[in-house]
């Protein structure tokens, strides 16, 4: 949105809709017509599914994003949108935008410079497994896990042990317990033998981000 004129702005947000999502909740789904979003407040989760139940995280959307933005130019990929904090999203009138982008240059333009934006955070998403640092690392395993299982029991948490989370991550069972300790006391996370529960999922997300690459 920041890309836009005003008056663009306004175009863009004729005839949608602002609603409230809770946590858990599926918005999108490989068999759901096209759609966008606007992610106004709240964290996301974009995720794609085999057969056999296993997933893989494909990016986590955060306030300001637009989701869905290939719906625009093209087709959305086959993939599922989970809202992991209670979210406010705006649901574009998905013919208006298009014909808007087919009208004017900057909205085709700041389509496409989120569609980039979206290759870079998938590229991040990536490499932040195995190149982030020991706490980038874990708060994506621990975020990760937490989605989850949100979609099964409706609770933000990841039962896991220090040595099993080690594993995961490619470190040492000490030093995830210190770097758990450290979340601990953030107030990002609540810890139980054997289970770790997400209290703040959008600080924990934001570490995440902040990998470079």
């Amino acid at each position: 949105m920041s890309l836009l004129s005003e008056a663009n702005q306004r175009r863009l947000l004729e005839g949608s809709t602002r609603d409230v999502h809770a946590a858990g909740t599926v918005i999108f789904h490989p068999a759901s017509q096209d759609r966008a979003y606007l992610l106004e407040r709240g964290l996301a989760r974009g995720y794609t599914t085999v057969p056999d139940g296993r997933q893989a995280t494909i990016t986590f959307f955060h306030p300001g994003e637009l989701m869905g933005g290939t719906s625009i130019v093209s087709h959305p990929p086959a993939i599922f949108v989970q809202i992991v904090a209670k979210s406010m999203i705006t649901t574009l009138e998905l013919e208006k935008v298009r014909k808007l982008a087919a009208a004017e240059n900057e909205v085709v333009a700041a389509v496409a410079t989120h569609l980039a934006a979206r290759v870079r955070s998938a590229y991040k998403l990536i490499a932040v497994r195995t190149l982030g640092d020991i706490r980038q690392r874990l708060a994506y395993d621990l975020l990760d896990r937490a989605s989850r299982a949100q979609l099964d029991a409706g609770l933000l948490e990841a039962r896991v042990t220090h040595a099993e989370l080690a594993n995961s991550i490619g470190s040492a069972r000490e030093v995830v317990g210190r770097a758990l300790a450290a979340l601990r006391e953030a107030r990002l996370v609540e810890t139980a033998p054997g289970l770790v529960r997400v209290v703040d999922p959008l600080r924990l997300a934001g570490i995440v981000r902040a990998f470079a690459l």
